[in-house]
């Protein structure tokens, strides 16, 4: 099975949840923005000291720019920390309630069958128990790494990546060579 069939076999039990996924994803978005903010602030922070350097008060100015800049750095921790927490959050929540409903489909499907598919020798209530448990968390495992793990990965490169095209075209280009390896 391929993991676009995987998707799009899961998508029914997704959509329910469309707006956990929504927030799921928005916060996911923010965090790769909140990602970048380090770089600009490295680049203002190099353009303040270049100019102090040329001033008469450098000293008064820098404690300035450092205040501001730790302020930008400490609110930008703050503000990951409650996006990683949503994250993890609404991720869970959504493994939760898919697991649940395919649990719940697989327990009406079973519930359709003969007994005399339960009373063979080679249908064990306990095997099958077992497997669809396994399966149950197998498929539950790959929605919550895609939206937990995976998907904020791409997500963080994609907005570095737009970062960097937007301050300088050769910068992003060599950025999109390495990103992949």
């Amino acid at each position: 099975m391929t993991l676009f069939r995987l998707f799009k076999d899961i998508t029914p039990y997704v959509r329910p949840y469309k707006w956990l996924v929504v927030l799921a994803l928005a916060l996911t978005f923010i965090g790769a923005l909140t990602a970048q903010v380090n770089a600009f602030v490295l680049q203002y922070t190099v353009n303040s000291i270049a100019s102090l350097v040329e001033q008469h008060k450098p000293l008064k100015e820098g404690i300035h720019i450092v205040t501001i800049i730790s302020i930008i750095l400490l609110s930008k921790e703050f503000v990951n920390i409650f996006i990683s927490f949503g994250q993890k959050f609404f991720g869970e929540k959504i493994r939760i309630m898919i697991s649940q409903d395919l649990a719940q489909q697989v327990i009406e499907k079973i519930l359709t069958y003969r007994m005399a598919f339960f009373t063979a020798d080679e249908s064990g209530s306990g095997k099958l128990q077992t497997r669809i448990d396994q399966g149950v968390l197998s498929l539950t495992r790959t929605v919550q790494s895609f939206f937990i793990d995976i998907f904020p990965l791409f997500t963080s490169a994609i907005v570095a990546l737009i970062c960097m095209f937007n301050a300088n075209f050769y910068v992003g280009l060599v950025g999109l060579c390495i990103v992949p390896i």
